[in-house]
């Protein structure tokens, strides 16, 4: 009859019950354990002495192992996201595969617009793209530019102010002038910027606001599609401002090449620096029911502009093949019936094209 143990334990104890020929030789065991322990000792100072040693190198080429160093971290990206619009070390690249969509999706919402009763006009400039191809649809006649024409009163005030954020002018802090302006849109912060462009320490010779604004924007040729005719307030100049799609999407162009340093001064529309401030204060904006409503957030730097019978936006899109500039110019019926979906649509399907949006 078989007797079953009562007792398994896996301790050393058991082995000596259950084999007793081991125990019975314990001054040999202890004498093999001994030399063993010396043996390891020995062999670990050794090693020591080979790490320690000066100019070994540990790490292991992929010939070595046969494959990759599995545990060396991930290089930076060559371009993290800092916020900045400008980018003056610029790699120019090629459209992507999807630009060929681009026409196509603007002739569709330029379509949609229609269909709700709001004409539009859009276009598309790759500002990172070999020669800046653009591309456009709609009839992009001139349109009253509302505020986006603000755009244009910063650059010229921000020159004759020396780019000073810090300038305390005869209405306030410059830079305080700059943000009410472009980020909310403020009129009367736009109406004092319009007035500054002739008033500061490095005003050009001329009293009248409306030269001294259009002066610059007809440094790359733009003064007829990027127009200022006055300012916003009730006052009769003879005259009106006035954008079309094509002349506003270039216009950020121009004040991306010159934020970047890469336009020659006598054929900049701006210094990098003025350039650097208003693409900030629009990287900042408030208004974002349009071209960046369905877009990631800080891929965007735009300014929108509408009233009862207006709905624009133009903006710097950055996305996974680069920057672009997006302008859509169009009609409201109201201050309620607008094709601004239409607006969030285009930028949405067009950045999608692109490769995606990315930060700048």
């Amino acid at each position: 009859m078989r007797t079953v143990p009562r007792h398994r334990s896996d301790a050393p104890a058991r082995h000596l019950r259950e084999d007793p020929a081991p125990a019975r030789r314990p001054t040999l065991r202890r004498l093999l354990v001994a030399l063993v322990a010396i043996g390891a000792v020995c062999l670990a100072a050794l090693l020591g002495l080979v790490v320690f040693a000066p100019g070994t190198d540990l790490t292991r080429s992929d010939a070595d192992t046969g494959q990759g160093a599995a545990a060396s971290p991930d290089p930076l990206p060559d371009a993290a996201p800092d916020g900045r619009v400008e980018d003056p070390d610029r790699v120019v690249q090629p459209v992507p595969p999807g630009w060929g969509e681009v026409g196509p999706l603007l002739e569709g919402a330029v379509t949609a617009a229609a269909e709700g009763g709001h004409a539009l006009a859009t276009c598309v400039v790759a500002i990172d793209a070999p020669d800046e191809p653009v591309v456009c649809a709609g009839d992009d006649q001139p349109r009253y530019a509302a505020s986006v024409i603000k755009l244009a009163y910063a650059v010229a005030a921000l020159e004759a102010w020396n780019a000073d954020l810090d300038a305390e002018t005869p209405y306030g802090r410059l830079g305080d002038l700059l943000e009410a302006a472009i980020t909310v849109s403020d009129n009367e912060a736009a109406n004092t910027l319009y007035d500054l462009s002739v008033e500061g320490p490095a005003a050009p010779d001329t009293t009248n606001p409306l030269e001294a604004i259009n002066a610059v924007t007809d440094r790359v040729g733009l003064a007829a599609e990027f127009h200022t005719g006055g300012a916003f307030r009730y006052e009769w100049t003879g005259d009106m401002s006035t954008v079309t799609a094509g002349g506003s999407a270039r216009y950020l162009a121009e004040l991306v090449r010159a934020a970047d340093g890469r336009a020659p001064r006598e054929q900049a529309l701006t210094s990098p620096e003025v350039a650097r401030l208003v693409l900030g204060a629009m990287t900042r904006q408030q208004r974002l029911w349009k071209l960046p409503a369905e877009l990631l957030e800080g891929s965007t730097a735009n300014k929108t502009g509408e009233t009862d019978s207006e709905s624009h936006d133009i903006a710097v899109i950055n996305t996974a093949s680069g920057r672009y500039a997006v302008a859509v110019v169009g009609t409201a019926l109201s201050e309620v019936d607008t094709p601004d979906d239409v607006i969030a649509g285009l930028g949405r399907d067009v950045v999608g094209a692109l490769g995606g949006a990315a930060r700048f």
